[in-house]
């Protein structure tokens, strides 16, 4: 009983909100020296393996670079190494609509059953009103899904049953009605892209947006990536970054899995910053790239945008994860500083450590990272650090320390116990019976629910991938209880026959 009750405090100490700090300073000389300290200082004590930093300024590159490590060889990272960008992929997918909505082979407002025919939903009528605006404003009513059976599926037709597979799919809310984040907009985008240009999204990203922007080291296979030095990502385990290589999500590419370098965003960023122009290539007209940075009057999500304001400054973001890696990308449309940051390590912790994104998943740690980079950059005051990784994983490791010394002292005690019933005999055995019964059962509710979450929920696996140190704990807890609770009920039955054989 008390297990149960201390796992519960844990939850309730990782929601505790740290204070923050943000304030407002109009210079706009960037302070390359501030940042540089300011990264090497948040690598160390969280113990991030490696991260890059791009930062633009108008339309040139004002700084690149590399800290730590891409892999558990030593091997560095630098601005040329590559990191899967998670959610951030979803201005890829939103520029990849636009393009073609220039092009006059998409219409915003048109039904995704248009370019889809077979698209359908739980509920038919309400798949026929869904347009391709609404999958972009994240407006459509879909739910965040995710079909375990595709996780590994690497052929061409993967994108394609993933979004089949909404046929059984229930609304959140009417189309049209309200924001909610849901991966399966952007899957259904990237279809799109891909039935209507009559090519893959992966080949269509790679024509159209990673060639005209010289993206030398972005990728859309995660194969190819790992040939050209793509950074190793890793899991937080009790503080500390393990390297780990997760099957590459090919059915939710467009959604969350294009992979990029530090330098690479930077033309990335130049061309967002500067009405779709970097060098001589044009990705879209200034218009379509306004376009995707404004949201509905009644939100703050555009087309694989977010809008913030920070103490009167309309800032353009948005970050990404993807169990093992973190990206997150800031820019100042008026002073026209943008900022990329990517780091090789993640853990579902990060969900509370910074200020929250538009998905539940992307208050990352790397959030407050790169808006600080950002601040830096611009001779602002840091923003809000949010709670941090190391303070969130201070307080995950001692309660789960003091949680495994308890369940250790109080597995030994068994023997002191059972002498203490053998002693009680006969005399005491209704209250205590009962009293000992109710408490041994106890011991197998929260076990026994924890193993069947184990074998029967899918979204288990999901905390598997994103918080590997509490879930084999929690298994490791089970098994501990249910042999406690077995040993336990065994020698109760043992003085129960003893009592009466008397």
């Amino acid at each position: 009983m008390q297990t149960r009750y201390a796992l519960s405090f844990l939850i309730i100490l990782l929601l505790i909100q740290a204070p923050g700090a943000s304030s407002q300073n109009t210079n706009t000389q960037l302070n390359i020296n501030a940042v540089d300290a300011y990264i090497a200082n948040k690598m160390r004590w969280p113990r991030i393996p490696g991260m890059a930093v791009a930062i633009v300024k108008d339309d040139r590159i004002a700084y690149l670079k590399g800290y730590g490590e891409a892999d558990p060889s030593g091997r560095p990272v630098t601005p040329q190494t590559p990191f899967i960008l998670g959610s951030v992929t979803k201005a890829f997918t939103a520029l990849a609509v636009m393009q073609l909505v220039e092009a006059g082979k998409v219409e915003l407002d048109a039904p995704v059953q248009k370019y889809i025919p077979w698209f359908r939903t739980a509920d038919a009528a309400a798949s026929a009103q869904i347009t391709v605006r609404q999958l972009l404003y994240q407006t459509s009513g879909l739910p965040m899904l995710r079909e375990p059976q595709l996780l590994t599926d690497q052929d061409a037709g993967a994108l394609e049953r993933t979004v089949r597979s909404f046929a059984h799919a229930h609304l959140d809310h009417p189309p049209g009605q309200t924001f909610a984040y849901s991966n399966a907009n952007y899957d259904t985008a990237g279809l799109i892209v891909q039935m209507v240009s009559g090519m893959s999204y992966e080949e269509y990203v790679k024509q159209h947006i990673f060639a005209p922007l010289d993206m030398k080291n972005s990728f859309a296979s995660q194969a190819e990536a790992m040939n050209h030095g793509m950074a190793m990502g890793h899991r937080w385990w009790f503080g500390f970054p393990v390297g780990v290589t997760f099957p590459y999500l090919r059915s939710e590419l467009p959604a969350g899995y294009l992979i990029s370098s530090a330098e690479d965003m930077a033309h990335f960023l130049i061309a967002e910053m500067n009405g779709g122009h970097y060098q001589n290539s044009t990705m879209l007209s200034s218009d379509g790239v306004a376009l995707t940075h404004t949201a509905p009057a009644t939100q703050t999500y555009a087309m694989g945008w977010q809008r913030i304001e920070v103490d009167g400054r309309l800032l353009i973001t948005h970050d990404g994860g993807t169990g093992h890696f973190e990206t997150s990308v800031f820019f100042d449309p008026d002073e026209r500083v943008g900022v990329f940051v990517a780091m090789n390590v993640m853990s579902a912790l990060d969900a509370f450590a910074s200020p929250a994104g538009p998905d539940p998943l992307d208050g990352v740690s790397i959030r407050a990272i790169a808006q600080s980079v950002s601040n830096l950059a611009t001779d602002r005051p840091l923003p809000d650090q949010g709670r941090g990784i190391r303070r969130l994983y201070a307080v995950f490791d001692l309660v789960i320390v003091v949680l495994s010394t308890l369940i250790v002292i109080s597995f030994v005690r068994i023997g002191r116990r059972y002498k203490r019933w053998r002693h009680r005999g006969i005399a005491s055995w209704p209250s205590f019976g009962w009293r000992t019964i109710i408490k041994a059962v106890s011991h197998f509710t929260l076990p026994l629910l924890i193993l069947y979450l184990a074998v029967k929920v899918p979204l288990w696996g999901v905390l598997v991938m994103l918080q590997p140190d509490l879930a084999y704990w929690l298994v490791a807890v089970a098994v501990v209880l249910l042999v406690k609770g077995v040993i336990e009920l065994t020698l109760m039955t043992r003085v129960f026959r003893q009592t009466y054989a008397r």
